[in-house]
This record gives C-alpha cells, sequence and structure tokens, in this order.
C-alpha cells in the first residue's frame, strides 16, 4: 500500500484536484450537493415561505435528484441515529404506518462509507459520502486501466473520463447508485492481477468489491457488476488459455459476496416477496424506461435534446436516457476500436458494450427479459444497461490515448487520425444539418422550429470541443513549434478540454444549495412534532407534505414512498378512491385521494390520523377556516400562522385502546366492505379468525392502555382490564412483529386488514411487540460467519505465503 502511494501520489493529487474542481461550488461557496433548492422551492411547506432564512427567489434544476431529499438522506440520517442509540435499524414507524427500513435496501446501513455519520452532524456526512463518489472512481478507473499495462497518463485520461461519465454524474447526488458503481473498476482490477500475478489476495479483493457494491444500496446496480464481472472472468479465462477450472474460484468470489452481505439480502428477499414490486402489474415501469434509440445521439452531444435544469428539455427523461462520457473520450475510444481492433480485450470490450447498448434499446433482449419476467431485471430500468457500455468505453478511451501519444510525432500515424476525424466530422455535419434543416420538413413545425433552436445552442460545445481535437492533430502534423513541445503540450490540451467539458456537464446537471435549505425546520413542522404525539396528520392539495419528509421530523404519516412497501397495506391505501382494492396501483407511492370522498375519512379514522394541514393563500384574520374543504368529515380548525392551518379531526380513533367488540370477516373482500361500510363502527374490530382467548363483548366504551415505550422496533404497553379483550395498535401488520405477554409469546392478529391487534387477558399485564424479524437475525448470523471463514482463510493464505 505504501509502494502504491509512493509511486502513484502525483496521480492520486491529481484526481483530488480534479475532484474539488467538480465540488467547487461546496469549497468556495459553502454550499452543499443535495437539491435543497428544490426541497424550499418545490414542496410544502417550505414553497410557501415562512421560514427563517427563506429567499422568495430562490429556483431549483427542475425534479434533478429528487430521491436524494426524498428517501436517501433522510433514511441514512435515521439510520444512522438509531445506530447512535445502539439499536439496529429495522423498523421505520413514521411512513406507511410504520414499513421496514433496513430491508428496503436503498437505505444501505450497512455501506462502510456510512461511517462518516458517526464522525460528524449529518449535512457534513453527506458531503462527504458524495464527494467521496468521483474521487474513489478516478483512483479506481487508474488502477483499472494501469493492470491493461498502458501508462499513468493514459490511466489518467480514463480515470478522468469516468469521473465525469453520465451514469456517474446522473446519481452522483442521490447518494447510492454512485456508489454501487464506482466499485466496477477496481473489480476488473482484481481480476487483472488474479489472472497475472496468480495471488489470492485479488480474489478476495474481487469478493469485498462486490460485497461493497452490494451493500452500497441499489441492487440493478450491483447485477450490473456481478453481471460485468462475470463476463470477464470467463474472458481472462479463454484469454489466458487458463483451465476452465478457475472458473470455481471466481463462484467461490460471488458465494461469500452474497453470504458476507447475507444481513442486508435475506430481509431485503424477504420484504421484496411482499411488495407490489413483486406483482406483474408493476412491471409496467421496464416498458417506459427503454432507451429511443435517438437518444444514442448524446454519446457526441449530451444536451442535444435541451437540458432540465435550462427548461427546455424536449426528450423523455434525462438521466436515464443520456449516455454520454465526453467528446474526446469517446474520440479516443472510437479510434482505439478502428487502429487497435487486433488487440484481444478492444474487440471483447466492443462486443459486450454492443450487447449492452442492445439491452438498453427496444430489441430482442428486452423482449426476453420482460416475457420471461427475470426477477428483479423485469422490473427495473433496462436503460442503465448502458452504464456497462459507457464504462468499458472509458476503458477504451485509455487505449486509444495511450496510442495516441505514444505515435503522436509520426507523420503518418497524424494523417491517418486527421481522416478518422474527418469521418467523426462528418456525425457532426449531420447532427447540425438535422439540427438548421429539420423543422422544414417535421411537423409541428413551430414546435421543432423551438426544439431545434434549443439543439443547435448546444451543439456548439460539443463541436468545439471535437474541433479542438482536430485543431491540436493538424498544429502537431503541421507546425514544427507545437510538435517540439510533444508530449506535455498534447496532455495539457486533451486533459484540458476534457475537464473543461465536463466541469460544464457537471455543473449545469448537479444541484448545490445553502446549508439552512437542508430540511429546515417550519412552523407547522415544529407544532406537530411537538403537539401530535403519536396521533398521525395528512396535508391534503396545496398543503400535502411529501411522502417520506415525516422520518426527518420525526412525525407520523400514513403515506410513503419507496419501491418495496407491503402489498397489503398498499392496498389498503389504494382501495380509497373508490372503496374496492383495485386491480393495479403504484408501485412505489402510498397515497389517499387529495379530497374527501367518503372513504378517505373511514381510513383517516381506522389509522388514528387526528390532525389536518391545509393551507390559506390570502388570509385575513388568525381564524380563516374553510371547512367546506372537508366535507363529510367533522373537523375544527385549531391552529394557524399566516398561510398555514391545522384542523383536528373529531372522530380519530386513538392510535391504540382495548376493546371487546371485534368481528370475523371470511374474506379480504368483506373486510373492505366493512371499513367502508358507513353503518359499521370501527372501533369494531375487524380480525380474520378468532382470538386465542375468549372474549365476551362488554357494552362500554374502549379503554386506553398505559404506553410505556415507542420506539422503531419495540413498543410495550401495560394493561389493567377487568375483562379479556383486544389490544389495537394502528400500526402495520408485519409476520415479523411478534408480542409477549409478560414474557410469554402470543399471537398477533392481523387486523383492518393490514393492522395488528393481540388478545390480552383480564388483569394487569405487560404487552410487549418486538419487531424481530428471522431473516435479519439469520443473514446475521450467515454474515458473520462468513467474514469469520473469511479471515481465518486470509490468516491460512497468510502463513502458508500464498496471499
Amino acid at each position: 500500500m505504501r509502494t502504491f502511494f509512493k509511486n502513484n501520489l502525483l496521480s492520486i493529487i491529481f484526481i483530488f484536484l480534479v475532484t474539488c474542481l467538480i465540488f467547487f461550488k461546496i469549497l468556495l461557496k459553502g454550499l452543499y450537493p443535495i437539491p435543497g433548492d428544490l426541497l424550499v422551492s418545490f414542496y410544502f411547506p417550505w414553497y410557501s415561505g415562512g421560514w427563517e432564512g427563506y429567499n422568495p427567489w430562490t429556483t431549483h434544476k427542475e425534479l434533478l435528484n429528487a430521491d436524494a431529499i426524498r428517501q436517501i438522506y433522510l433514511w441514512k440520517e435515521f439510520a444512522a441515529s438509531e445506530f447512535k442509540q445502539l439499536r439496529f435499524p429495522l423498523w421505520n414507524p413514521y411512513t406507511f404506518s410504520g414499513q421496514p427500513l433496513l430491508a428496503n435496501f436503498q437505505s444501505s446501513v450497512f455501506y462502510p462509507l456510512d461511517v462518516f455519520y458517526f464522525l460528524m452532524d449529518p449535512k457534513n456526512a453527506w458531503i462527504l459520502l458524495i464527494a467521496a463518489q468521483p474521487f474513489l472512481a478516478g483512483i479506481f478507473m487508474f488502477l483499472a486501466v494501469r493492470s491493461f499495462n498502458l501508462s499513468r497518463l493514459s490511466a489518467l485520461f480514463s480515470a478522468v473520463a469516468f469521473m465525469f461519465s453520465s451514469y456517474l454524474v446522473t446519481w452522483l447526488e442521490n447518494g447510492n447508485i454512485a456508489h454501487g458503481y464506482i466499485w466496477f473498476p477496481v473489480s476488473i482490477w482484481s481480476i487483472n492481477l488474479f489472472f497475472e500475478a496468480k495471488k489470492y489476495r485479488y480474489l478476495i479483493f474481487l469478493t469485498l468489491f462486490q460485497a461493497l457494491s452490494i451493500l452500497a444500496g441499489h441492487p440493478q446496480t450491483a447485477i450490473y457488476l456481478f453481471i460485468t464481472t462475470f463476463i470477464y472472468f470467463v474472458y481472462k479465462i479463454f484469454e489466458t488459455k487458463t483451465s476452465f477450472k478457475k472458473l470455481y474460484l471466481y463462484i467461490f468470489s460471488i458465494v461469500f459476496s452474497l453470504t458476507l452481505t447475507a444481513a442486508q439480502l435475506l430481509p431485503t428477499i424477504d420484504f421484496y416477496k411482499e411488495s407490489p414490486i413483486s406483482n406483474s402489474f408493476a412491471k409496467e415501469v421496464f416498458e417506459r424506461t427503454i432507451l429511443p434509440y435517438k437518444n444514442l445521439l448524446t454519446f457526441f452531444a449530451s444536451d442535444f435534446f435541451g437540458h432540465p435544469a435550462t427548461n427546455n428539455f424536449w426528450s423523455e427523461s434525462y438521466g436515464d436516457f443520456t449516455p454520454y462520457f465526453g467528446v474526446v473520450p469517446l474520440i479516443f475510444t472510437i479510434w482505439a476500436i478502428i487502429k487497435l481492433k487486433s488487440n484481444r480485450f478492444i474487440r471483447f470490450a466492443l462486443v459486450i458494450s454492443l450487447i449492452f447498448i442492445i439491452s438498453a434499446v427496444k430489441s430482442p433482449i428486452t423482449f426476453l427479459i420482460r416475457n420471461l419476467s427475470i426477477p428483479l431485471l423485469d422490473a427495473s430500468t433496462p436503460s442503465r444497461f448502458i452504464s456497462i457500455s459507457i464504462f468499458l468505453f472509458t476503458i477504451l478511451a485509455g487505449f486509444g490515448f495511450d496510442d495516441f501519444i505514444k505515435n503522436f510525432k509520426n507523420s503518418k500515424y497524424l494523417d491517418k487520425f486527421l481522416k478518422f476525424l474527418m469521418v467523426v466530422g462528418i456525425v457532426y455535419f449531420l447532427l447540425w444539418l438535422f439540427a438548421i434543416l429539420g423543422s422544414k420538413f417535421l411537423d409541428p413545425k413551430e414546435t421543432w422550429e423551438i426544439n431545434l433552436a434549443v439543439t443547435r445552442r448546444n451543439l456548439i460545445l460539443p463541436t468545439i470541443m471535437f474541433l479542438s481535437v482536430v485543431g491540436l492533430a493538424l498544429g502537431i502534423r503541421y507546425f514544427y513549434h507545437i510538435r517540439k513541445f510533444g508530449l506535455l503540450f498534447s496532455a495539457i490540451c486533451l486533459f484540458g478540454v476534457t475537464i473543461l467539458g465536463g466541469l460544464y456537464y457537471t455543473n449545469k446537471f448537479l444541484p448545490v444549495s445553502p446549508k439552512n435549505f437542508i430540511f429546515p425546520q417550519h412552523p407547522i413542522l415544529v407544532w406537530l412534532n411537538n403537539n401530535s404525539a403519536l396521533n398521525r396528520f395528512y396535508g391534503g392539495g396545496t398543503a400535502h407534505v411529501d411522502y417520506n419528509f415525516p422520518t426527518q421530523y420525526q412525525i407520523y404519516g400514513i403515506e410513503g414512498y419507496d419501491s418495496l412497501r407491503f402489498n397489503r397495506y398498499a392496498q389498503l391505501l389504494a382501495s380509497t378512491k373508490s372503496g374496492e382494492v383495485p386491480q393495479f396501483y403504484l408501485r412505489s407511492d402510498g397515497v389517499v385521494p387529495n379530497e374527501e370522498n367518503g372513504y378517505r375519512k373511514r381510513i383517516f379514522q381506522l389509522l388514528g390520523v387526528k390532525y389536518l394541514l391545509d393551507k390559506e393563500d390570502t388570509p385575513k384574520t388568525d381564524s380563516d377556516w374553510h371547512y367546506e374543504r372537508f366535507s363529510g368529515d367533522k373537523v375544527i380548525g385549531i391552529w394557524q400562522l399566516g398561510k398555514f392551518q391545522i384542523y383536528e379531526r373529531y372522530h380519530s380513533l386513538p392510535r391504540f385502546f382495548l376493546t371487546t367488540k371485534y368481528y370475523v370477516a371470511k374474506s379480504d373482500q368483506e373486510i373492505i366492505q366493512k371499513i367502508y361500510d358507513p353503518e359499521f363502527n370501527l372501533e369494531r374490530l375487524i380480525l380474520e379468525q378468532e382470538p386465542s382467548i375468549n372474549i365476551e363483548e362488554v357494552d362500554s366504551q374502549f379503554v386506553r392502555p398505559k404506553l410505556l415505550k415507542y420506539l422503531p422496533n419495540e413498543v410495550i404497553f401495560e394493561t389493567n382490564s377487568g375483562y379479556n379483550s383486544l389490544l389495537y395498535l394502528s400500526d402495520v401488520y408485519a409476520k415479523d412483529w411478534n408480542v409477549y405477554i409478560d414474557g410469554q409469546k402470543s399471537q398477533i392478529l392481523r387486523t383492518h386488514y393490514a393492522l395488528r391487534s393481540v388478545a390480552v387477558p383480564t388483569g394487569i399485564h405487560q404487552v410487549h411487540f418486538k419487531y424481530q424479524p428471522k431473516s435479519f437475525t439469520y443473514g446475521l448470523i450467515i454474515s458473520s460467519s462468513s467474514s469469520l471463514i473469511l479471515l481465518i482463510f486470509v490468516l491460512y493464505l497468510w502463513q502458508k505465503k500464498r496471499l
């Protein structure tokens, strides 16, 4: 390790400086790499003003990296806070009326780089988590290209190209996808050195890198890594004419990668089976995210179709549909494919890259994935297959660059290179021809004139970058004074254009914001946090608090946004639209209607929604109540501050109570019918089976037990009743929630379709709900055992001097 840093110190410093340039706004302006501007200008309550530090002229880059603030940032901070209190972050009680946190995978609670959260405050930890990605990506790509015996300069060129590649930049501020992606190059490095040095340590490195990609928190990217390493390992067996038995070593690596991460994988697999994403109708996202053929043009010009940050984007899905890694690296990639076509790796990389480009567009491959229902892939985003092609292309760019700097003083070589550039120039000529004349042949003409005006502006920069390479080649070929500067001049020019183009691309795409824009406090949220206790709230229409924000403020909501969520609870919320469970419903969003429709209030009552939020845009007094907005629901206005209002519902059931009244339904359909039957009193619990003890109905109001503890993974009550009864808790039912009465395990009853209750005997008892997922327990045992076995194996190899 010391030797590596000594030999490559200048390269590491250079990659660090490029990383600093990417995040110059952090260093110079104290901004943070998170779309806080989107948060305060697009989401309630901040977009309406009324909080300290608010700038009424705040704008945002339209919905770029929205998931960073809607999911990842919230989950990571909450998970870290749970760890700090010596609790595993297994359950999130604040959204979806409670749901798993660790098992949703994207929370990536075991990712090692989350250690930043234990060293500093969450906002600064986020900076390091995001900034680490291009820095590590650059170093890892440098190692990968060096392992092909290319020069340090060529390896740096590929490293810079990878740091500015679209898949990395697009998902840089997401906080997990790019973290999964950065382990691609270092995995290739470990395979190369394993076959070259015949040392087992590189196989162990591969195992760890694959495990880290899993723990980073994006299953699709991790699957791509496994696909890539498997194909490359097989290629290396053929290339080195090694016995095919070595494939068993790769299988060993895969198995250990999976077992090391079993504590994450097993709960996720368990949760996946219970979520809507496993339903056939949820796979429609696959069809919508197939890469359009026309978007392959963005390899040559990233903003050919405009850009959402400047509000002139006229295609679909900028991020996933924009394959790009720089004009100059693209030129050297194509040059490597043409000039070095006899190189076996280049032929291999070209074939594999084309296969994955075909997998990203409408083709027989996407047809097979969809129709064969290949798990995970059939519910994912096929356009992201092209990330593998981009990764391989950036390696090929190093090959092309290496060949160029070795031969750039050769006149015949430069003549061939200039002829090649003329062919590439034809592509840019055709793009300009379409941008200038296209509106004359396409309808509607007015729309195309506007769109292509955007295209013409956005073609200028990539054309200049292309022409700069042409100018460099011409200068070296025909001007001795330029040629005598040699390698240094060429490198400065090529790196300079690549870095400047990359900085323009990343700076345009990546949102940043002041620290006070990152989930600032707001009077309405402060009131809820101080006064709502365990009662849930809901904001509809223009007063809608985005689904996962309650996690940040530790207030309780019924909605949520996550690809993995419980199917039955999803069905229960979806039923509020028509009073029936629909055949199709949203895959990721748990929502109820914005307006009262007769069904919504029943769910509010069931789930303990006590407070409703509203907004009065033109307040005249401190009591501008609009009861007509809650037609059919009995509410009273209890708090107003300027535009912001809170109403209290009269008939909200308590979050928990004891009762003797219940009804056993015969089917799911009957449960839903009863829930929405206005004649049916929801204080009577709807069960699916008889309780384990005899409960005789007592004609009295429900009783509130004493709440001793309410934590994410456990809830404790003390009951004192003169008769057998049912303790109801309006949190989501899950098979891994167990209940113990005075230390003895009892049976949780699924109640009201997706909630919980337990039969409690007469007298004084302590009722203890515990979230104890078996999948996590088994996974933790497997992960711990695998870590121990791997450690013993490493010590054994070290002792035998085979490491």
